[in-house]
């Protein structure tokens, strides 16, 4: 059993205190903020995910919070009209055997954190840590106080004051040209209006594309007592200047009439403007002494249009778990973190790229690269249309020439099983297995 502290109780660091908890360390996570408060609003957790919450036994838990959607739909921004497709409920359980769920941040965030604690993690509020040292593998604390450990993990975000202690610079977040608005609309104020009956009835995700621009939007907490409609939209805008609901409609005055009939139900007080940005690739994750690593958005932070940033974290969770419970004593640490970042680096690198490819494919101007996008859509949303044995045949004529890659990367034939079906545990097992840790 090792000491290990946890720098950040967001939903990261939270799961990677209940995964390691189940392997029977001491847990301690602090927290800077003086309370988990709610901030932003709906979260997408896909299967890759609900996987392993799964495995921790919260299923149960979860399906009283989440939301099913049925699909997501593409839509063309100016019209509505739609151009691609991704069905989500039953397909991807029948698929991959885990569901595709939408929750609120807060809710998902005290969920992990009741768990947390229920197991037995320790979680300090206000805790702000201001250094770091890796010769101690100790953290000072903006009272004064200093706390040592056998591993300390990063998972205190983008601006991560862990990392010095393995990068030994500082690396700034590389800003994008985009910002993000998130904004919600109780629930109610929609059900009463007709025009709304196609985004929610079914649930499901609608993302509408345009240039430099998109929206994403879907129903959360619907079996609470104050559903929300949830929407995140995001647009060219300086992270200096400060959010405005008038700013905001500004940017969608001429799309679809749906979306503005949307905007028009937003209030003010429930429309936060954020900055988006990534981090670069990091050299390593891990530092020279074996005992400080990072994880989640300290490690691998990414713009959020594949919707798997808070998915990687708790892969990453669960996978460091499993390699520092090969571990017997302090001395074997570095061995097992270096099989974590073996394990991780690569496939949240290849998301890190895939969800920047992502947004720069939704925010394509009109033009000749435009329309091939959506005809190359609604090319794969017919194939979904065709018998088996048709969807065959394109296959293979598909081979004979060259696989046309599907513009919606969710429903992509090959990208989907692999970003989806991933059992990190299991590959992490696999792997220490092999190195006979």
């Amino acid at each position: 059993m090792f000491d290990i502290l946890i720098v950040g109780a967001g939903l990261g660091g939270l799961a990677a205190a209940i995964a390691l908890r189940r392997k029977g360390h001491s847990v301690h996570v602090l927290e800077g903020a003086p309370e988990i408060k709610e901030v932003g609003a709906g979260i997408q957790i896909p299967p890759n995910s609900t996987r392993i919450l799964h495995s921790w036994g919260l299923k149960e838990e979860l399906l009283k919070l989440v939301v099913w959607p049925q699909s997501i739909t593409i839509r063309r921004y100016e019209t509505g009209k739609q151009i691609g497709f991704t069905p989500l409920h039953p397909e991807l359980m029948d698929n991959y055997g885990y569901p595709y769920h939408v929750i609120h941040r807060h809710d998902y965030q005290q969920l992990l954190l009741t768990e947390a604690k229920r197991v037995g993690a320790k979680v300090t509020l206000n805790a702000y840590v201001t250094s770091v040292d890796e010769s101690t593998a100790s953290v000072t604390l903006a009272s004064g106080k200093t706390l040592t450990a056998d591993l300390i993990i990063g998972a205190d975000g983008i601006r991560s004051r862990i990392r010095t202690a393995i990068t030994r610079t500082t690396i700034e977040p590389r800003p994008t040209p985009n910002c993000a608005y998130r904004a919600t609309i109780p629930l109610h104020k929609l059900v009463s209006n007709p025009i709304f009956t196609p985004l929610l009835s079914p649930p499901l995700c609608t993302l509408w594309i345009g240039p430099q621009r998109h929206i994403m939007a879907y129903p959360l907490r619907t079996s609470a007592p104050n559903p929300l409609y949830n929407l995140v939209l995001s647009h060219p805008s300086p992270a200096s200047t400060p959010g405005s609901l008038e700013d905001l409609k500004s940017h969608y005055a001429n799309w679809d009439p749906l979306v503005t009939a949307l905007l028009s139900n937003i209030d003010s007080a429930h429309c936060i403007k954020w900055p988006i940005a990534e981090l670069p690739v990091l050299d390593t994750w891990v530092s020279e002494s074996g005992r400080i690593v990072l994880m989640g958005d300290a490690a691998h932070a990414m713009v959020p249009y594949l919707a798997q940033g808070a998915a990687m974290a708790v892969e990453d969770a669960a996978v460091l778990a499993e390699c520092v419970a090969r571990a017997k004593e302090r001395s074997e640490l570095g061995s097992v973190l270096a099989v974590f970042e073996n394990q991780r680096k690569g496939r949240c690198e290849m998301v890190q790229k895939g969800s920047w490819e992502n947004g720069v494919g939704w925010h394509l101007a009109d033009g000749p690269k435009q329309l091939q996008r959506d005809a190359d859509m609604r090319r794969d949303m017919e194939k979904m249309k065709m018998r088996k044995e048709e969807v065959e045949a394109e296959r293979e004529k598909e081979k004979q020439e060259k696989r046309k890659e599907n513009p919606n990367m969710w429903s992509d034939e090959e990208f989907q099983p692999w970003l989806f079906n991933h059992d990190a545990v299991k590959a992490a097992r696999e792997r220490l297995d092999e190195m006979g840790l």
